[in-house]
C-alpha cells in the first residue's frame, strides 16, 4: 500500500501532466498531431496457429472380379493441416527496442498518458502517441483513421499497435452514400467494415494489434451503445489472427456491473472518473494504463511492468 503522501504527490504530478498535455493541445494547431517517445526493454516472439479441415473424395477401381456390385469405389479422407506463422515484428532486434504506436480518441488520449508514465522507466521501448480528441471509426469526414494509421504506420514501423476509441461513434454512418442510424444492422454492418480496415491495415503493415475496449458509462444510454460498440471490436478481433480484445468493462464496474466514479485504488479511495462519467480521470487512466502495461507481458512476453503501478484494491 502507497503512503498518503506518496499518493498525494503523484497525483499532484499527474495533474501537472494531464494540464500540461490540454495546454499543448490548445497552443499547436487542431491539425498538429503530439508524439512522445519513451523507451522500455522488450524481449519476445509470438506465433499463431491455425487449424484448417478439409475433405477429399478420391475413387479407385477395383480389380475386376473383385466385387459383384461395383467396379469403383469411393472415399471421403479427412485431412487436418496445422500451420504456424511467426508474426514478424515481435521478434525484436538484438537492441531489444520495440516501438509502439497507441491511438484512439480522447479516451485513447487518457490511456496513452498514463502509457507515458507506466512506461517512462524502460529504455528501449518507444511510445508513439498519436490519438486526436472528437475522432472515431463513424465520422471520417472529420479524421478519417484508416488514412492517417497508414501515414503512421510507415513513418514509425510498429511492431504493435494499440487502440482505443468509440466514444464519439454512436451517430449515423454514411452507408453507400445513404445515412444509416446507429445501431441499426446496416451501421452495424459498415461500422464492422471500418474496424476490420484498421485492424488488417495494421496487420499487412506487420504490427499486432490490441484493441482496447471502452469502459463502463454513467449515462445509460450512452453506456448501452458502448456495450454494442465493444460487442463489434470483439467479434471482429478474434476472427483476424495478431489481433487481440482487451476488455475494460467489467474491471471499471462495481462487482454488481455498475459505473462508480471512485474506488479503492492502492488502499486509497480515489475518484477514477470525471465528472462527465466517461473520461477517466488522471488516477484512472494511470489504472487503465497499468492495466494495459501487464497485458504487454502476458499476452505478448514483453519484459515491462508498471513504473508507478495503480490498481483497484478491496
Amino acid at each position: 500500500m502507497k503512503a498518503v503522501a506518496s499518493v498525494r504527490t503523484k497525483s499532484a504530478v499527474a495533474l501537472l501532466r494531464k494540464n500540461f498535455l490540454i495546454a499543448l493541445s490548445v497552443v499547436l494547431p487542431m491539425t498538429l498531431l503530439w508524439s512522445i517517445s519513451i523507451r522500455a526493454s522488450a524481449s519476445a516472439v509470438g506465433t499463431a496457429s491455425s487449424t484448417s479441415t478439409s475433405t477429399t473424395t478420391t475413387s479407385s477401381t477395383l480389380p475386376e472380379g473383385a466385387s459383384n456390385d461395383s467396379t469403383t469405389k469411393s472415399t471421403n479422407v479427412v485431412v487436418t493441416t496445422t500451420t504456424t506463422t511467426t508474426f514478424p515484428y515481435l521478434r525484436l532486434p538484438k537492441t531489444g527496442e520495440c516501438t509502439i504506436l497507441e491511438i484512439g480518441d480522447s479516451v485513447g488520449t487518457d490511456l496513452g498518458g498514463g502509457l507515458f508514465t507506466e512506461l517512462r522507466d524502460f529504455p528501449k521501448i518507444h511510445l508513439e502517441l498519436m490519438g486526436k480528441a472528437s475522432t472515431g471509426l463513424s465520422n471520417e469526414w472529420f479524421y478519417n483513421w484508416p488514412i492517417h494509421l497508414k501515414k503512421f504506420l510507415t513513418e514509425f514501423h510498429p511492431q504493435l499497435v494499440i487502440v482505443m476509441l468509440g466514444g464519439n461513434d454512436e451517430q449515423g454512418i454514411d452507408v453507400d452514400g445513404h445515412a444509416a442510424y446507429f445501431g441499426e444492422p446496416a451501421w452495424q454492418t459498415q461500422y464492422a467494415k471500418n474496424v476490420v480496415l484498421m485492424m488488417k491495415e495494421a496487420r499487412s503493415a506487420g504490427s499486432l494489434v490490441l484493441w482496447v475496449g471502452m469502459p463502463i458509462m454513467a449515462p445509460p444510454g450512452y453506456s448501452e451503445g458502448m456495450q454494442v460498440i465493444n460487442s463489434i471490436f470483439e467479434k471482429e478481433a478474434k476472427l483476424i489472427s495478431g489481433v487481440t480484445f482487451l476488455p475494460t468493462w467489467k474491471y471499471f464496474a462495481t462487482s454488481k456491473g455498475e459505473f462508480q466514479y471512485s474506488a479503492l485504488v492502492n488502499g486509497e479511495e480515489q475518484t477514477i472518473r470525471e465528472p462527465d462519467g466517461i473520461h477517466p480521470t488522471v488516477i484512472g487512466e494511470d489504472v487503465l494504463a497499468t492495466l494495459v502495461v501487464e497485458k504487454l507481458h502476458t499476452i505478448y512476453d514483453l519484459a515491462v511492468k508498471p513504473a508507478f503501478p495503480d490498481v483497484f484494491t478491496k
